[in-house]
């Protein structure tokens, strides 16, 4: 893959142009607050300056082409600015200013049309956006970004791509010592998209890890291939994907004018892509926060330590819906530990190991590395600390150093987890940064994310098949002719005859009882009556054919299987955009109200299905 992407110009430029004075004065100060020493151009036909920056009063005033320009002028103009920049050669373009394809027509202007302009306008030149609040590269101080924000610069850290500009402010506004090294909105991604921004991350060695906010993934195939690139670099992908609910799908289309795909359809595409799912904001902070400090877990096991049986119920029941696995610890370990405490303290796993020996660094530390010195792939320390620090709440911080010694003795993976966010202090802080352990925030995000980034260290993304396009209209077919056509391909299907309401008894007798009658041309058979099984005669068979809907003219008799052990529904649609899916599950008439269903993209392999 090559290492110069569509957006490298674009979101690591030296020189900026800028275009509305409001949103053109915030870039400006926003980009001197976090040290940006390149060259910024603002763009005015009046003013001498802005934000005491020297103006240009138009484009061809420019004394170079910029890498970038920051366009935030009303809809119409943004078009004739952006064809002005594309013929001077610039890098690239953010686009402001919203609707567009996301409002519909609105006071007779046709906002698909208007974006359709733009994107020609655009030429060759890349653009985000439009309807795209900008970007933040903290690693070389540029802010695109006409509002507040909560990035500082950077070394290194996550990168994030986001269809909401609201949802990117939020997540920088973070306080959960998340280092966040990229920060872009892709708006409607009428030009560039998420794919062309994981490109540059992917790219960039001081990118520790990727997450995604977004309603759509464009190209599914792209996607795979740039997932598997990021893998083969270490570098893995977590996604908060919205629009999944029908309110949030019709909210998704209204938003960014995307065709939001159904959860389990993204559920799919993720995990053949090796990406992992979750579901809120605080979730995709503390999952990047702990593969920027400590990459994947190997495994799934862990081990809890907390001095309360309430913190150990919790880590116990929160742990249920996940894969993390607490086992209980081998016997010699087992003799170990209980060789550092007193016989009041029962050992298990999660692990309350009392406060017995509270504020003792040598003691706690002890052990602290027996426990550690075990087959788990991380251990996880329960510590909410006072918001004061001072010297009577330094016993925390101490339990937070012990755990650092025992890390460093053993070698071994530790993190602390605090069950309050926000009850976490700097000595806290420093303590686990001085000893190489991470601080998670929350117990729930906590658990999702080590959840997540063991899954992740046990699965690695697998490629896609190219899309295929069918030619011409597509016909709905019934039952029957499903079945027909399933056989000649090798499927069993129960013998059965097509046939009309006044042949329904000879094809009956024909099969032979029992029998099972099914109106055709039906989506939802069961719920209109159009079902019945286990039909044993032929007065069975007309009451069930009189309680029938007098709309059907079409009917399936087929043999009734009488050595059922479980119905299973098996189904393969194309659902837009991922591509071919195959849903397993629970089958029969009840399908639909237990919705014990899971799904894969096709082909799928057999250790997969299984």
């Amino acid at each position: 893959m090559a290492a110069e992407s569509l957006l490298s110009r674009t979101l690591n430029p030296r020189s900026i142009a800028l275009f509305g004075a409001g949103p053109a004065q915030s870039v400006i100060e926003q980009c001197q607050k976090l040290g940006f020493t390149g060259r910024l151009m603002p763009v005015h036909p009046t003013r001498d300056s802005i934000a005491g920056v020297k103006t240009f009063k138009s484009i061809d005033d420019l004394p170079e082409n910029p890498d970038v320009a920051f366009v935030a002028v009303n809809r119409i103009a943004t078009i004739d600015v952006v064809a002005q920049l594309a013929k001077i050669g610039c890098g690239g373009a953010v686009c402001y200013a919203s609707g567009f394809a996301e409002s519909g027509t609105q006071s007779g202007v046709d906002g698909t049309e208007l974006q359709q302009k733009l994107v020609a306008a655009a030429g060759q030149m890349p653009l985000l956006g439009p309807n795209c609040y900008g970007y933040i590269n903290a690693l070389d101080g540029v802010a695109l970004w006409p509002d507040q924000h909560g990035c500082k610069p950077e070394q290194s850290g996550a990168a994030i791509v986001s269809q909401s500009g609201n949802v990117g402010l939020n997540l920088t506004l973070q306080q959960r010592d998340l280092n966040l090294a990229y920060l872009v909105t892709v708006g409607n991604q009428a030009v560039a998209g998420v794919e062309d921004c994981l490109e540059v991350f992917i790219n960039d060695p001081r990118v520790k890890s990727i997450g995604l906010f977004i309603e759509a993934i464009v190209d599914p195939v792209r996607f795979a291939q740039l997932a598997h690139y990021a893998a083969q670099r270490n570098l893995r992908i977590v996604a908060l994907q919205t629009g999944r609910s029908e309110a949030g799908a019709a909210i998704a289309a209204s938003h960014t004018a995307s065709l939001a795909g159904r959860r389990s359809a993204y559920e799919a595409l993720f995990k053949r892509c090796g990406v992992a799912m979750v579901d809120t904001p605080t979730e995709l902070i503390e999952t990047l926060k702990l593969l920027n400090q400590a990459g994947v877990l190997s495994g799934n096991k862990l081990v809890s330590l907390s001095c309360s049986g309430g913190e150990a119920s919790l880590v116990a029941d929160l742990s249920e819906k996940t894969s993390l696995s607490f086992e209980p610890f081998a016997t010699e370990q087992h003799r170990r530990i209980s060789e550092t405490l007193t016989e009041l303290v029962t050992i298990g796993n999660p692990f309350d190991y009392h406060t017995f020996m509270w504020g003792d660094r040598a003691a706690t530390a002890n052990t602290f590395t027996q426990v550690m010195n075990g087959p788990q792939d991380a251990t996880l320390l329960i510590l909410d600390t006072p918001p004061r620090p001072d010297h009577a709440s330094e016993t925390w911080t101490i339990a937070a150093q012990s755990l650092g010694d025992a890390a460093r003795a053993t070698g071994k993976r530790g993190v602390i987890i605090a069950t309050i966010p926000e009850c976490v202090t700097t000595p806290v802080r420093e303590a686990a940064n001085e000893s190489g352990l991470v601080v998670l925030q929350g117990l729930r995000e906590s658990l999702t994310a080590l959840d997540a980034v063991a899954w992740l260290g046990q699965n690695l993304p697998g490629e896609l098949p190219a899309r295929v396009v069918l030619a011409g209209k597509t016909k709905l077919l019934d039952e029957a002719e499903a079945k027909t056509r399933l056989e000649k391909f090798g499927v069993a299907v129960p013998r059965g005859l097509r046939c009309a309401r006044d042949m329904v008894m000879p094809s009956a007798n024909k099969l032979g009882f029992p029998i099972t009658l099914k109106g055709l041309g039906l989506a939802h058979k069961s719920e209109a009556g159009a079902v019945i099984v286990g039909i044993k005669d032929a007065d069975s068979l007309q009451t069930a054919l009189d309680k029938m809907p007098k709309s059907i003219g079409e009917f399936l008799v087929e043999q009734t299987i009488t050595d059922v052990v479980a119905e299973v529904l098996v189904s393969v649609r194309r659902d837009a955009p991922v591509g071919w899916l195959i849903t397993l599950g629970a089958g029969g008439v009840n399908t639909e109200i237990w919705r014990d269903t899971t799904s894969l993209l096709a082909p799928a392999t057999d250790d997969a299905i299984h």
